[in-house]
C-alpha cells in the first residue's frame, strides 16, 4: 500500500537547510557591509561573521546529504 503513495518531502530538511542559508546570508552581509547593523551590537562580537558563515554551512551539510539520499530513494521507486 505504501508503493502507491506518492513520496513525501523532508520538510524538516528542508527547513534545516532554510536556516543555514538564512545564516550564511547574514554573516555575508555583515561581512561585506560592515556597520550594517542587522545584528544588535548585545549579540555582535569578534568575528560573528565568519561564526555565522560556518554555522551555516555546518547547518546545510546534514541537510543537502539528507535532500540527495532523499532523492536517490525517490528515483529507485
Amino acid at each position: 500500500m505504501s508503493a502507491n503513495r506518492p513520496p513525501q518531502l523532508p520538510w524538516k530538511l528542508l527547513l534545516l537547510d532554510l536556516a543555514g542559508t538564512l545564516l550564511i546570508a547574514i554573516g555575508l552581509y555583515e561581512q561585506f557591509a560592515p556597520g550594517a547593523g542587522l545584528l544588535p551590537e548585545a549579540l555582535a562580537f569578534p568575528y560573528h561573521e565568519g561564526v555565522l558563515i560556518i554555522t551555516g554551512l555546518a547547518a546545510m551539510i546534514p541537510a543537502v546529504s539528507g535532500l540527495f539520499a532523499f532523492l536517490a530513494r525517490t528515483r529507485r521507486r
